[in-house]
């Protein structure tokens, strides 16, 4: 019961702190912290960079398993020779 106890505490602390450690856009996070500066407004500076990143990363992961099916088949050793046809039962027809 105690041990039980001591997990349900520390999920719920994990639950707790778990969406202000992981923020859904770094980029824009730091960006908009500068806004108080007079004259440096990154907010879109940063909204640029966090959808390229959010762009690109689909297509590194579809690049990467290209690489690795190409990779994958290069290695593969050749088929065996095919066999030879049977012969049509009965003999040849004319």
């Amino acid at each position: 019961m105690k041990r039980a106890l001591w997990i349900a505490a520390a999920v719920l602390l994990v639950a707790i702190l778990l969406p202000a450690i992981a923020t859904a856009c770094p980029l824009c996070k730091d960006a908009a912290s500068n806004a108080d500066k007079p004259g440096q407004s990154d907010v879109w500076r940063g909204m640029y960079w966090s959808i390229l990143l959010m762009v690109a990363a689909p297509f590194t992961m579809v690049g990467a398993l290209i690489v690795a099916v190409r990779r994958a088949r290069r290695n593969l050793p050749p088929p065996p020779p095919a066999p030879a046809p049977l012969p049509f039962p009965g003999g040849a027809r004319s």
